[in-house]
């Protein structure tokens, strides 16, 4: 095998190893306005708490993040883990209800790229520029 091949076969071990750790950890989202583990997290919401879901709330899945929005005010009233019954709920008179499934998604900004995103623009770029030579 040549050089080449080994880096290949090697990079995309690195990837694959990185993404399953990754995975493992369980979804993180911001979390204020909510009680998680028997203690409020950032009542106001000014200054959101990096939270790990927990696999499941009372027998459903914490697949998502959520973030509900006064369309009056134009603030966020929640974020957390959300299961998909709540992402499916109805949306309320004045509220917006955003729901998400990659970690930290629920942010205030809208578009957020993650350390994910740009080691996937890394290693496709690496893996064309062996392409080509």
């Amino acid at each position: 095998m040549t050089l080449r091949i080994w880096l290949v076969y090697g990079f995309g071990f690195l990837l694959t190893t990185a993404f399953f750790t990754w995975q493992a950890q369980g979804l993180q989202c911001y979390g204020c306005n909510i009680i998680q583990e028997r203690r409020y997290v950032d009542v106001g919401c000014s200054n959101p708490e990096v939270i790990t879901c927990s696999h499941s709330h009372k027998g459903f899945k914490h697949r998502f993040c959520l973030k509900t929005e006064s369309t009056t005010l134009g603030i966020v009233l929640t974020s957390g883990c959300a299961t998909s019954r709540h992402c499916q709920q109805q949306e309320l008179p004045g509220v917006r209800i955003h729901c998400c499934d990659t970690d930290l998604c629920n942010s205030a900004t809208c578009c957020r790229l993650g350390t994910l995103h740009f080691l996937c623009a890394l290693a496709s770029l690496l893996l064309l520029r062996l392409w080509v030579s």
